[in-house]
């Protein structure tokens, strides 16, 4: 699992180890599925104030389309947290949506209608 950070905000080892915490905790299950993370952190209206804190999140699955998280806010430690962990939610609901289909019992019942 590739980990790419993009931040347009002041950087610093708390974020640091915020976002990577956060990540290893909602995505250790799917770790082995995950080829690349994109994480995108913007201050949209600058120095003006206001729920202008941008977090995208991206993740490359194999076999999969990728899935894309966007959240924002004012505070960044709880966008990146809120972020991620819905990217844990949608990356199990994809792989359990892909294991479902798949699964000859699956394709069995289905014939037999």
């Amino acid at each position: 699992m590739n980990i790419v950070l993009r931040s347009r905000l002041e950087w610093n080892e708390d974020l640091q180890k915020q976002v990577e915490r956060s990540l290893e905790f909602a995505l250790n299950r799917h770790k082995d599925r995950i080829d690349r993370i994109s994480i995108n952190l913007t201050d949209l209206n600058g120095p003006r104030g206001g729920k202008d804190k941008l977090c995208q999140i991206t993740a490359e699955l194999r076999g999969a389309s990728p899935v894309l998280i966007m959240e924002r806010g004012d505070n960044l430690f709880a966008v990146i947290t809120q972020a991620v962990r819905r990217l844990g939610y949608r990356i199990g609901r994809r792989v359990h949506r892909q294991r479902v289909a798949g699964a000859p019992e699956h394709r069995a019942t289905i014939r037999k209608v």
